[in-house]
Parts: structure tokens; sequence; C-alpha cells
């Protein structure tokens, strides 16, 4: 396991962070103890900060006391961001949300761009160009390790050249989020290896083309599964 942080630093406002609306953010209740996964809903500089509440399929409790602390995790590009708030208010109407406190401070630490992390994830390879009938494709393939830029994928044959595009489906579960990834990317590099069995080609791809959105659930899913490695999160990304 290759991903690391760079060391602690704080933020006075979230301005800066430009964080987006609908974000996924990892909320922790210190009593009753509970952890879910929300949405940010939106934030007034110095005023305020609004999450979707807890579904009523999550097992949290619906109805938090107002006044109690949470714990609020999220990302933004590479950095990860950190804050204790007060709950506010609760409101059911238009939506349910929770309007918290403003952070009297913001912990953010970096993820280090190209850090890699291992997984074992299904996906299907495609041909970028949808007018091509290349022989083999799709193909199915192991994914071993992801970054924020690329990622390894094994195939018990060569898949093509050397700067190719291709297009990758894979699914990513951040939290109780399900994520479908349709990603394009270009191959960069091949290496096999024997095995009794026979012989495994490894495949680095590196990302390209990719939107805001897209890149801000590759960076979630990087950094649970830094926490599934450093033993923070269980294997389903649930924290222990």
């Amino acid at each position: 396991m290759t991903l690391s942080l760079e060391s602690t630093q704080t933020a006075k406002t979230l301005t800066g962070l430009r964080l987006q609306i609908g974000d996924p953010v990892r909320v922790e209740i210190r009593s009753p103890r509970a952890k879910f996964t929300a949405r940010l809903v939106g934030y007034m500089e110095n005023g305020g900060i609004m999450i979707s509440a807890p579904s009523s399929t999550s097992g949290v409790p619906t109805m938090i006391n107002e006044g109690n602390m949470a714990n609020l995790r999220l990302i933004s590009g590479n950095r990860i961001c950190h804050f204790t708030s007060k709950i506010l208010k609760q409101y059911d109407q238009p939506f349910a949300y929770w309007l918290l406190a403003y952070p009297q401070k913001i912990e953010l630490k970096r993820i280090r761009g190209h850090s890699r992390v291992p997984v074992s994830l299904s996906c299907s390879i495609d041909d970028y160009d949808e007018m091509s009938e290349r022989e083999g494709l799709p193909a199915s393939a192991l994914c071993v390790d992801i970054s924020q830029s690329g990622l390894c994928l094994q195939l018990p044959y060569s898949l093509g050249e050397v700067g190719e595009h291709y297009y990758l489906t894979t699914r990513l579960r951040i939290g109780d989020i399900d994520q479908v990834l349709l990603v394009p990317v270009e191959l960069r590099n091949i290496h096999s290896s024997s095995f009794e069995s026979g012989s495994l080609f490894n495949h680095g791809f590196k990302f390209f083309e990719l939107d805001e959105d897209t890149r801000l659930i590759i960076a979630a899913f990087v950094y649970q599964q830094f926490l599934v490695e450093t033993g923070h999160l269980d294997q389903t990304g649930q924290e222990l």
C-alpha cells in the first residue's frame, strides 16, 4: 500500500476548498453514537452548513438531539477535510436536512497525487471508438490497484499497444453509496508475469479528460481504500 498523507494543515474558511453541492460527507455523531454518509446541501461562509439527514434505512436515528456535536469528513480535490460542528436544527421540509454551526477550525490533509492503493475490482474494458469492432473487446479485467491518476488491470493476455485509448467501466462503493464509473483511459505500459498456471499481463492505464464529479468520486474511493488499508474502516468501507 503506497498511499500516504502529508502533514496536517488548517483553514479558516470553506470557500477556498471549492466544495461542490452533493459532495459525500462522512458524519459521526458522538451521542448517541452514530455514523452515516450524508450529502453536502449548502453552506454560508461564517454562517452555517447544511447536510442531508440520515435516511430511514441507514440505521441512524432520524432525529438527533439539537446541540449535539458531529465530526464531519469530506474530500476536496486531493485534500481530506475534517472539522467538528454543532447540530443547530433539524428540518423535514421541503426535504430532510440538518443545519450545523460553521466550524471554528478546519483540518486539511493532502493525499499525494500518484499514490496507489490495492483493490480487487471487476472491470470491463472497451474500445474508445464506438464504431470500432476490435476483436476481443469488450473484455473483462481485474483492477489490482488504483490512484487518482490511473489504475492497473490484469488480463491473461496483452490487450493492445501503448498509447491506445479505451473506455473502462467498473462499480465503486463509497460508504453506502454505489457509483458506476465510466472513464476514458490511455494504456501507458504492459508487464507480464509467469506462473505455473500461465501468464498474467499487468496493464498500466492513465485517466484522461475526467470531469470534476468523476475526479471527486475517484478521490473519495482512493481515500476510503487508504482507510481500509490502515485499519480505520472495515472491508466494506464502514467505520470500525
